[in-house]
């Protein structure tokens, strides 16, 4: 019995653990009289892995104890931009809800590099004009991770490596097909200049032999 207590105890205590570390991954705000947390769907986050930004928004409880109300419908009113940091590299998409999970909304992201990652929310909820940003670092949520750490036995190139050699094979074949290109119109000038001189030698006969 003494056994399965202690047991128990380890169970919860790592319940615990783990419940602070998801929730420290996310950043919370308040932002009105609403609060929004956000992160990434998936923590931690690693390139090439599909992934989503996570907003939560909803009403704190009024009472200690008391339940938070989710706010529904944003999907309609807000938009994310999403910025790779380091290369300033962003787009801006809508945001679509969580199956059976009122005020939660992604939206969703495979990350194709590491590093630190902004959202910017912008819209409305329910009236109130909404203009936030989030970035990832410590105290926030995570960056994104590189994933060359985490393969095994063998490491595999990333996306953004083999898309780096296909432009360069690309880049390569353009340089032959210029190099070729103005060889043949090397070529073709070497013929033209060459008619040229010939006619102008047969003229040059002609020209002598009326003379005599």
């Amino acid at each position: 019995m003494r056994f399965r207590w202690w047991l128990s105890l380890v169970a919860v205590m790592a319940m615990l653990a783990f419940t602070t570390l998801v929730a420290g991954a996310h950043e919370p705000r308040e932002v009105g009289s609403y609060e929004l947390v956000v992160g990434f769907m998936v923590e931690p986050a690693v390139e090439g892995v599909q992934n989503g930004v996570d907003l939560r928004v909803r009403i704190p409880a009024e009472t200690e104890g008391g339940e938070p109300t989710p706010v529904e419908g944003l999907e309609e009113t807000l938009q994310v931009e999403i910025t790779h940091v380091a290369s300033g590299v962003s787009k801006t998409t809508g945001l679509r809800t969580i199956f059976r999970d009122p005020g939660h909304y992604t939206a969703d992201l495979i990350p194709t590099a590491p590093g630190q990652y902004r959202f910017r929310f912008f819209g409305s909820i329910e009236g109130l004009e909404i203009d936030e940003t989030f970035e990832s670092g410590p105290g926030r949520f995570g960056d994104v991770q590189s994933s060359a750490e985490l393969q095994f036995p063998q490491q595999l190139p990333t996306m953004r490596e083999v898309e780096g050699a296909v432009r360069g094979a690309q880049g390569s074949a353009q340089q032959a097909q210029d190099s070729a290109s103005a060889a043949s119109s090397l070529a073709i000038a070497g013929v033209v200049l060459g008619a040229v001189g010939a006619v102008s030698g047969v003229a040059a006969l002609v020209m002598a032999r009326k003379r005599q």
